[in-house]
């Protein structure tokens, strides 16, 4: 069973949002949102954006139509107002056709008036549910390609710690980080690098993490880590020997050689 950091990452609660899942599947998201804080927070969260989501990119009618429609109206309203304070003709004259005609002619007025701001509420319901499934679809597609890039992470961490051309190698924090951690996936042979930031700290504003590979006692850059993008392995600089891989924080896009001051995290190559 999912813990709730994994089940809250997994997707499943903006399908819910979205309305995508089936009776069961809605069912078992309320009850893990009942039974956890988080995962309620969360839900609202999902359900927030994308209601936040749909008013930003609803289409609003044209505001020409919108005043031709309401003029109509109050025009009607005035006539018919005026029609009611007086007779259209002496009581004692016989009403003639051309009476009746002219009253017809009022009612007719009044009843498109009516239907046209009927007609006029129905267009912009349509498009409010438009802009909503629209919304509904490309989060549909955003958390589908989220899926799937998670899988081709897993896969390819799986193809390394099958493969035993590749070393792992855990950094450990130093003793001003011991809380951070990171591992690096080497292979010699190809002087393929990978690594898993996920567990470095935030740097802070213009300050980024560089990783340093040790050999024969020099350190060689293998590049910028990217700590604030989505988690998962991240290709770094070619590395074709190495004692031991290090990270130092440096101003952001490296510096020439390592500040051993900013030294977050170091680890031995297991030979």
């Amino acid at each position: 069973m999912l813990n709730k950091e994994e089940y809250i990452t997994s997707g499943i609660l903006e399908l819910y949002a979205t309305g995508a899942l089936t009776p069961q599947e809605r069912q078992q998201v309320e009850q893990a949102a009942a039974a956890s804080d988080e995962v309620r927070a969360a839900l609202e969260e999902a359900q927030l954006a994308l209601e936040g989501y749909a008013q930003t990119y609803a289409v609003q009618p044209g505001q020409a139509l919108k005043s031709r429609i309401m003029q109509q109206i109050e025009d009607q309203a005035l006539e018919k107002a005026a029609l009611e304070a007086r007779p259209l003709y002496p009581a004692e004259q016989e009403a003639s056709p051309y009476k009746w005609m002219f009253a017809a002619s009022i009612t007719l007025f009044l009843i498109s008036g009516i239907l046209s701001f009927y007609f006029y509420s129905q267009w912009q319901q349509a498009e409010d549910r438009l802009a909503l499934a629209v919304a509904q679809e490309q989060q549909m597609a955003q958390n589908f390609s989220t899926v799937s890039q998670r899988v081709e992470q897993q896969e390819l961490l799986l193809r390394m710690l099958r493969d035993e051309s590749y070393k792992p190698v855990k950094l450990q924090g130093v003793e001003a980080h011991p809380e951070a951690t990171m591992m690096v996936y080497w292979n010699p042979d190809q002087q393929k690098v990978y690594v898993d930031a996920g567990q470095l700290p935030a740097p802070p504003a213009g300050k980024q993490y560089q990783l340093w590979a040790l050999a024969g006692g020099q350190p060689v850059d293998a590049g910028m880590l990217q700590v604030n993008r989505q988690p998962g392995l991240q290709q770094m600089k070619p590395v074709g020997a190495a004692q031991a891989f290090a990270v130092t924080l440096e101003p952001e896009g490296g510096s020439a050689s390592p500040t051993l001051e900013q030294l977050y995290v170091m680890g031995e190559v297991q030979s």
